[in-house]
């Protein structure tokens, strides 16, 4: 299969994504205004007054303002919230707090926003005002559904339609259906959304609203593009933007364009995919809205990466697709990030994960797939899914079962209007015949018995349906549990692969680590207290004889993990090709080789924008035939451990303080060491992770200072028996802390 054809599916998902993010125009419930306008209303502005009119211009003020210019707008509504609470004005007060949640929520600061929606609701619950307290819910149903908590989103969402139907709130029970609509979308469900869509747009055409007409229509429209119906679905989004033209709604008409050119990309007319995605940018940038900016600079990256694909090896736009690619996938990744969506964070992680591809840029490829199953397993974790089915069998059923005793109640007071109805006869007629009476009680009985064989009929009927209603029901909610399992085993097939390969590269990188069988033929007390963090290490050691010397190194490489791991592949190879292929002894020359190799191989130059990648590094010489050693270090220094009067005594040599790799300073050679030994002396080269790892009763890091005292006093074990004094040492000094760096202690007794 093509890298072309390979790709189709994902392709799909993020272009679905992009879509699910834009609906959005029906929950901010603010008139805005005539640019034209604002000079005028600022006019009307008195300090001096402080009434329902001053409120009233504030307010339109910062509708005006509240997507150009939010700050400005947030100033107005906080002058109108002041306002409102000094002349005791709650309705106004509560107004005031749902629109600055409005300026919060275009700048994506979500949490805020939900704050002021709630104080805003609770205010109107407190006055009696409904219509409003269920537009409040709505707005806080949003928030969570661009947080991705869906649960949460369509619990509001059905808060508010049941207000809205007791109130018989035809317009505000059309935006609530749209509302649950985009869930359903956002979930897969596109049955239960095209019904949910439908109810909302039969409620707007008979108000005659053109806005939410226009909406419905786009969502009719991506429930066909899901479909694979794209020229429906082209034919429903260019209803809406001709709608949305006629209203002048940049943000109606930006939704669109950015939905065609999801469907044009599917038609295969990716030049003008990417012209209607541009489009949709430039009047998002206008608007400040970021999550419309953020779904469309993911289109923008899905289509470059297309185009990728498309063109031909030779052709130089090429790799100008390949850069827009990544440039519009990062600045998407930074808007989710900074409006913590998971959802569009998602979608960021996986464009760019094949926009690194593409570049043969793997180690980036995998981060960003890391990303990318993090937030999937984030937003479709079984229990949130079977929570929100909950909620909505919940709603449906209470109202199936409201419905029935209603109906019980109006034959209970049935029954009784004709049991006094038939009372009232009889008695009139006990004054006339009694032949009558009894001939009118016989057909009296024999009609009520009718009517009641009747009413049971039908009850038994309106029953039969109800449950045949739930039972449709549980069916649908069985195949949203069977769609739902489906994903998530799709999502631990993708984990599953990434985990296969870095377990192999462990494999690999442990072939080139030595052997303990070749340590120990070289040195005779020794032990290597060596701990990944993840499965692949950023630490290394290694040792090699070179003629009469032994030459020992305990090396940390920037980073842990894959990108760790990378490193110190990079650090082996040089060693071995600088002391065991050029023979090159000296402790400091060896280092000042290795520096140059890695400055060399990851072009460091010190540009500001350049990888800072490099390894700390503390490397020995032994002579023990002289009974001598060399020492340099890189940031990392070297214990040596003698006996002095009898007692131990720990020296440290300090290493420079500068890494093999980019430096802000000068590079100037290493130091080298000569040290004397003697029998019984031991010397210990360590990483980081031991000294930096943090436990204890207070939390706090392990620091150097414990360690060289707890050193001391382990002197008297053998080198085998330290090893396990110092793991069990780390274990019990974690507690229940996850280790937080790569750990390598390395321990050589003469």
């Amino acid at each position: 299969m093509s890298a072309n054809s390979s790709e189709q599916s994902d392709f799909r998902i993020i272009a679905i994504l992009s879509l699910f993010s834009l609906f959005y125009l029906l929950n901010i419930n603010l008139n805005a205004q005539n640019p034209s306008d604002a000079d005028s209303l600022r006019q009307l502005i008195d300090p001096a007054i402080q009434d329902s009119t001053q409120i009233r211009i504030l307010s339109e003020l910062g509708d005006l303002y509240y997507r150009s210019q939010p700050d400005t707008a947030s100033l107005y509504y906080h002058t109108a919230l002041e306002i409102a609470k000094d002349i005791d004005n709650p309705l106004a007060e509560a107004e005031s707090l749902r629109a600055i949640g409005t300026v919060h929520q275009v700048r994506g600061e979500y949490d805020s926003a939900l704050v002021y929606y709630a104080e805003a609701r609770t205010i109107l619950e407190e006055i009696g005002d409904m219509n409003k307290t269920a537009t409040c819910y709505n707005n806080i149903g949003y928030i969570y559904k661009l947080k991705g908590d869906y649960v949460e989103a369509i619990d509001y969402f059905y808060r508010a339609l049941e207000i809205a139907e007791d109130l018989g709130q035809k317009r505000q029970m059309a935006r609530t259906y749209n509302n649950i609509g985009s869930v359903h979308l956002m979930q897969g469900s596109i049955q239960k959304s095209n019904e949910t869509f439908e109810k909302a747009l039969a409620l707007y055409e008979e108000l005659n609203y053109t806005n939410g007409i226009a909406i419905c229509n786009v969502n009719l429209g991506i429930n066909y593009f899901n479909d694979g119906d794209f020229e429906k679905s082209l034919e429903h989004h260019e209803k809406a933007l001709k709608l949305h033209k006629e209203n002048d709604s940049k943000q109606g008409i930006s939704i669109c364009y950015g939905n065609m050119s999801e469907i044009y990309r599917n038609l295969g007319q990716l030049d003008k995919a990417v012209e209607y995605s541009l489009y949709s940018i430039e009047l998002y940038q206008e608007m400040g809205y970021k999550e419309g900016l953020a779904a469309s600079y993911v289109n923008v990256s899905n289509l470059n990466i297309r185009l990728t694909y498309a063109a031909e090896l030779s052709d130089p736009k090429r790799i100008s697709y390949s850069s827009r690619a990544v440039n519009y996938g990062n600045k998407a990744l930074e808007l989710a990030r900074e409006m913590n969506s998971y959802s569009m964070e998602g979608a960021a992680a996986e464009a760019l994960m094949y926009a690194y591809q593409n570049q043969n840029n793997y180690k980036k490829a995998l981060e960003f797939a890391n990303v990318f199953i993090a937030t999937k397993d984030s937003m479709f974790r079984e229990e949130k899914i079977n929570a929100l089915q909950e909620i909505e069998t919940k709603y449906e059923t209470e109202k199936k079962q409201q419905q029935i005793e209603l109906q019980e109640s109006q034959l209970i007071a049935n029954d009784a209007t004709i049991k006094q109805q038939k009372t009232f006869r009889n008695a009139l007629a006990a004054g006339f015949f009694a032949v009558v009476i009894i001939v009118l009680v016989f057909v009296q009985a024999y009609l009520q018995k009718r009517r009641a064989n009747r009413k049971i009929m039908e009850q038994n009927e309106l029953i039969s349906e109800a449950n045949e209603e739930l039972q449709q029901l549980n069916e649908e909610i069985n195949t949203q549990k069977e769609e739902i399992e489906a994903q998530r085993d799709h999502v631990f097939n993708q984990n599953k692969n990434i985990t296969d390969s870095i377990n192999y590269a462990q494999r690999i990188q442990s072939a080139m680590l030595p052997p303990e069988t070749y340590i120990t033929e070289l040195l005779n007390e020794n032990f290597i207290l060596y701990k990944p963090r993840d499965i692949v290490s950023g630490d290394f050691y290694w040792i090699k004889q070179v003629n009469q010397y032994i030459v020992i190194v305990a090396a940390d490489c920037t980073g842990h993990g894959v990108p760790g791991a990378f490193m110190s592949m990079l650090g082996i190879s040089y060693l071995t090709e600088i002391v065991q292929r050029r023979e090159i002894t000296q402790a400091n020359h060896v280092l000042n080789e290795v520096r140059k190799q890695i400055k060399y191989s990851l072009r460091q130059h010190g540009d500001p924008d350049e990888a800072k990648d490099g390894i700390d590094l503390a490397l020995c010489v032994l002579d023990l035939k002289n009974s001598r050693m060399q020492y340099s270090g890189a940031n990392n220094p070297l214990y040596i451990v003698k006996d002095k009067d009898g007692d131990p005594e720990l020296k440290e040599i300090k290493a420079d303080p500068m890494p093999l790799g980019y430096y802000q300073g000068k590079d100037s050679s290493f130091t080298n060491h000569d040290i004397d030994l003697e029998p019984g002396d031991t010397f210990y080269l360590f990483s980081d992770g031991f000294i930096d790892q943090k436990g204890g009763k207070d939390n706090k890091r392990y620091m150097s200072k414990r360690f060289r005292s707890f050193l001391l006093e382990i002197q008297d074990q053998s080198m085998q028996d330290q090893k396990g004094i110092l793991d069990k040492a780390l274990f019990e000094w974690m507690g229940n802390n996850a280790q937080t760096d790569d750990i390598l202690v390395i321990g050589v007794r003469v």
